[in-house]
């Protein structure tokens, strides 16, 4: 059995609360008092993992406020009269006892309550295997591991600011009680999500070594758990048609996007290819892949009814009269050269060639974030939003004669980004947007993105799943954009945001701190706001708060007043290769030697020095200084080795440049192999990026990828 009965548990109960009278106030629970604990930690007798994880969790961090060891005991093999009160974990027979938790909790729903001797932190739990704890790729159900972190924030007055011990923020005591408490929660968002966690990236480079990496990706995780990071809803989305091109390109050409001259085929690589969505057996082929997947493994509770209508990675390009007739008059298509058929199919092959694959992207659609050598606002695109609309709907009506709870699933991106002008979409309709831009995220942006979002629904859309890639820009470098991010991100949960995916998390805490705070805090509550972030982080600081709020006010304000055409100029001042010039989420370290001068280094690190005197005493405090230090430490010597290997380039055949710029790659490497265990940065994924830009980062071995999570049934 999985708990002893009720009625013994009962018995239990009573007696412990009639030991415990003599603590009985209107405190409520006592925790500790003087430096002695009060309370232990009771999980069930047979717990689930995630209850396990949970009383672990309360157990580190009342260790580490009281300096005392707290027990956890399994329900029925505890001295139940060892402590005189007691916090039970998750599904106890002692929850039910007192009537917990009374109904069937939600998914994502937790309750903390105060009843006799007890104080109840349990969930909506499934079977997920404690190693998958964390693992934010499949649907993380259990609430009872968040119960246990409103107690901490709300009673403890805990913060975790960034991954590791310096962000844990554990206010040291000696004596805690609580009045009575009775309150229950759910997550705000269904999805709260974010790319860029998986520890396998590859090449496997940046780190020294496999287990330092192994460290970082644990320590992220944890935080990220930490702020209710999670998926209660899965979602099948992400490009649904990369593998179209090589199943139907030669039986049923007419999937896909007609090019001038008639031709129909990719515009550059196969996987990208974008589809005649005015074809009806493209929605017929759809609702039947989407059929048989769901026979054979959706339907087992893995993921939502939902189809992927969501398009491949590139501009939309179908040029057939149908396609055409579908979209929404627009004078932009008369101005541009590929709508208005003077470009040649040669032309096509010629920029895909000199620019890369998606060199053509830039012709056609406004991705500032991209910074295309040719400005963006000197050409028109046009919008194609009303064909996809239509699109949508037509997938929808088909897929409902199969399955009436099937949902379609689809974007607002690239060239439709618009909202539509005159198509209204079936309400049953889920769009995933996202937004043209992230550097620089500016007002110009927050107006675009508001005013789309805004149309699609008024066009028709209930749900929306937010996809922004903010956090794409800023390297490992300081970098802040983070309070007009907010605003908007504010804006789109008031206006039917139901689940958000981030893309992606790189991992720049000690650089990126306010930024990546203020960001994952509003996940918990979208409303929040920067201002409160940046008041939460800064109480971390005690006496040297103030000129730490300096320091990250000041690295606010100097990425915010930079403007597009000053990207755009040192950008393209930092070319290497392809249609993108530097500073973009591949090659950021490219445009360090311009964006950057020694005056800004000195004079920060002046003010964490004076921080760090203003701290005086307090070891915790000047741990986080150290740590908000050791970013601006990486960035100095990432922005040498830039300034190095681009003299080196200036100067072919110099050995000396060329050995100038392997000491400072040397140096740069011997720096943050020193510092990867504190959680500075996530140095593979910046690796990954210099390795594309040619510099000579070696892989580590290290253990294979990990085995995806079992799928959870029971919920």
């Amino acid at each position: 059995m999985r708990v002893m009965s009720v009625s013994v548990v009962a018995a239990v109960f009573f007696a412990v609360a009639c030991v415990s009278n003599c603590f009985a106030s209107s405190a409520g629970f006592t925790l500790a008092r003087d430096g002695k604990l009060y309370a232990d930690i009771v999980i069930p007798a047979k717990p689930l993992d995630c209850e396990r994880y949970a009383a672990e969790e309360l157990k580190y961090h009342i260790d580490k406020a009281f300096g005392v060891a707290a027990e956890i005991v399994n329900e029925g093999r505890s001295d139940s009269g060892k402590y005189p009160f007691h916090f039970f974990i998750g599904a106890t027979a002692a929850a039910r006892a007192a009537g917990l938790p009374g109904r069937e909790l939600k998914k994502d729903e937790w309750i903390v309550k105060t009843s006799g001797n007890g104080l109840f932190l349990l969930g909506r739990d499934s079977n997920i295997k404690y190693s998958d704890i964390g693992y934010t790729w499949i649907r993380t159900v259990y609430a009872t591991i968040y119960a246990v972190y409103d107690f901490l924030e709300n009673e403890m007055d805990v913060k975790w600011i960034w991954p590791g011990p310096t962000g844990e923020v554990i206010p040291k005591r000696s004596s805690l009680e609580v009045g009575r408490i009775d309150r229950t929660g759910i997550e705000p968002l269904e999805e709260r999500f974010m790319h860029g966690t998986q520890p396998w990236l590859s090449p496997k480079v940046g780190f020294s070594n496999e287990e330092s990496a192994k460290r970082f990706y644990a320590g992220q995780s944890k935080f990220l758990v930490r702020h209710r990071l999670g998926r209660r809803r899965m979602t099948k989305t992400g490009h649904a048609f990369e593998k179209w091109w090589k199943r139907f390109g030669k039986s049923n050409p007419e999937f896909f996007n007609e090019l001038p001259g008639g031709v129909r085929r990719p515009a550059s690589s196969g996987s990208l290819v974008t589809l005649c969505v005015s074809q009806p057996g493209v929605w017929k082929q759809i609702v039947k892949d989407w059929k048989d997947w769901w026979e054979k493994d959706g339907r087992r509770g893995w993921f939502e009814p939902w189809v992927n209508c969501c398009e491949n990675d590139y501009v939309v390009l179908c040029r057939c009269g149908k396609c055409r007739s579908w979209d929404a008059p627009d004078e932009r298509f008369a101005k541009c050269r590929y709508w208005n058929g003077s470009i040649t199919l040669d032309e096509i092959g010629q920029i895909a060639k000199e620019r890369g694959v998606y060199g053509f992207n830039a012709m056609l659609c406004d991705n500032r974030w991209g910074i295309p050598k040719d400005d963006p606002r000197l050409r028109p695109v046009a919008s194609v939003s009303d064909r996809y609309a239509r699109f949508y709907n037509n997938v929808q009506a088909e897929v409902r004669k199969v399955n009436p709870a099937a949902r379609v699933v689809g974007y607002a991106y690239e060239n439709y980004t618009e909202a539509p002008k005159e198509v209204k979409l079936d309400p049953s309709v889920i769009i995933e947007f996202v937004p043209r831009s992230y550097l620089p995220y500016d007002k110009e942006e927050s107006d675009f993105f508001r005013k789309c979002f805004l149309g699609w629904r008024k066009a028709g859309v209930k749900e929306f799943i937010y996809r922004p890639n903010y956090m794409l820009a800023g390297g490992n470098y300081p970098f802040d954009q983070g309070r007009i991010i907010l605003e908007d991100f504010a804006f789109a949960y008031t206006n039917g945001m139901k689940a958000c995916k981030f893309d992606s998390l790189r991992g720049s805490w000690a650089c990126h701190a306010m930024l990546d705070y203020a960001l994952i805090r509003s996940f918990r509550n979208p409303l929040f706001g920067y201002d409160r972030a940046r008041d939460e982080m800064l109480s971390a600081f005690g006496s040297a708060r103030d000129l730490v709020a300096r320091y990250i006010d000041g690295i606010h304000e100097f990425t915010t007043k930079w403007t597009f055409d000053d990207f755009h100029k040192i950008s393209w001042q930092n070319h290497t290769g392809g249609n993108h010039g530097g500073g973009s989420y591949h090659n950021n370290a490219a445009i360090l030697g311009d964006y950057f001068d020694e005056k800004f280094f000195a004079d920060n690190y002046s003010l964490l020095d004076s921080a760090k005197k203003a701290a005086a005493g307090d070891s915790e405090v000047i741990a986080r200084i150290e740590f908000l230090r050791k970013g601006l430490r990486d960035t100095e010597l990432t922005r040498l080795t830039r300034i190095a290997e681009k003299a080196m380039k200036a100067a072919p055949g110099d050995k000396a440049k060329a050995d100038a710029f392997d000491a400072a790659f040397k140096a740069m490497n011997a720096y943050r192999a020193s510092v990867e265990d504190d959680f500075v940065c996530n140095f593979r994924y910046e690796a990954r990026a210099e390795k594309r830009m040619g510099w000579p980062h070696k892989e580590i071995s290290g253990s294979p990828k990990p085995a995806k999570p079992a799928r959870q049934i029971e919920y």
